[in-house]
């Protein structure tokens, strides 16, 4: 059985659904969290994933429970990364470069970020573009 890293980088997507207990995902994101937690991960996101997380929870559920999110970031134990101009660059690279059209930014961005952290799992329910090698997080069976 292969060695499992005990590094994870969340998406956006994987928030929302956490905090939007109506979301048909919200059991998925919830063991998520609950298994992270038990088995003691190390959870790392970005600073763009957080913005898009907000704003997402801002405009569909209510501003005061975005804060509230935002509120429990800042006192839980996920670690933040924060783009510098090499990261910015290499983005731009692996955007420039990627075959497929439907690469978004910040989808290149967390994936920089998540190499340059030595993270080789992404946990999101939607598209994972192959880049570095990356793989989606599944909960094990």
């Amino acid at each position: 059985m292969a060695i499992q890293s005990k590094k994870v980088f969340i998406e956006s997507d994987i928030f929302y659904a956490f905090v939007n207990r109506a979301h048909d995902k919200h059991p998925q994101a919830a063991a998520f969290f609950r298994y992270f937690a038990q088995e003691q991960f190390q959870i790392f996101t970005s600073q763009s994933v957080l913005e898009e997380a907000y704003m997402e929870i801002y405009e569909k559920i209510s501003p005061s429970l975005a804060k509230d999110f935002m509120r429990g970031v800042s006192l839980s134990n996920i670690n933040i990364l924060y783009p510098n101009e090499s990261d910015f660059k290499a983005t731009l690279k692996a955007l420039i470069n990627y075959r497929n059209t439907e690469l978004k930014f910040n989808d290149a961005q967390a994936a920089v970020l998540a190499e340059r952290n030595s993270v080789g799992q992404i946990c999101t329910f939607g598209y994972l573009h192959p880049l570095f090698g990356q793989t989606a997080f599944y909960l094990p069976i």
